[in-house]
């Protein structure tokens, strides 16, 4: 398998974890904790930044309907958003949920080794409960054609009167 294709590492079927370098070890750890608890976790190993292999990124999308961007670096202008963007481009009618990004703590990045603030383990495992708090749509079924399935912050309410 060439370096700049995507691979995925563990099959799943409820929310797809994508990331890279040392936080993939981090994911599976994650994936299996919650394989104790009934959720499957497909995680996705990047492997590669640029070019981003965002074929088999979309293609677990698309058959898991969420996804968990989780690498080292700030949420706040990292490789996460960008991530979350393209994929919110290409997979919208997919996503049953917002994409998620766990990440470091939004601080200074150290200059030295010092790995204040990388996310620590639980985290991840936190975050991977937050797609499935809401009742999954049934497959084939818009989410906007049920108000049960429908996001809260999808939801119109109206606006009081002064």
């Amino acid at each position: 398998m060439p370096l700049h294709q995507a691979r995925v590492v563990r099959e799943g079927e409820h929310v797809t974890v994508a990331a890279y370098g040392p936080m993939v070890k981090t994911c599976l750890e994650a994936a299996t904790a919650a394989a104790e608890e009934g959720r499957s976790l497909e995680v996705v190993d990047l492997r590669s930044l640029s070019p981003l292999d965002v074929d088999t990124l979309a293609a677990s999308v698309e058959k898991t309907g969420h996804l968990v961007v989780v690498h080292e670096a700030t949420t706040f202008l990292g490789m996460g958003a960008e991530i979350a963007a393209r994929i919110s481009e290409r997979c919208f009618y997919s996503l049953e949920a917002p994409v998620l990004r766990v990440g470091g703590f939004n601080l200074p990045y150290p200059p030295s080794k010092a790995r204040g603030g990388v996310p620590p383990r639980p985290r991840p495992r936190a975050r991977r409960r937050r797609p499935l708090a809401r009742p999954l749509r049934e497959a084939g079924t818009p989410w906007h054609h049920s108000s049960s399935a429908c996001p809260t912050w999808a939801r119109a309410s109206p606006r009081p009167r002064s």
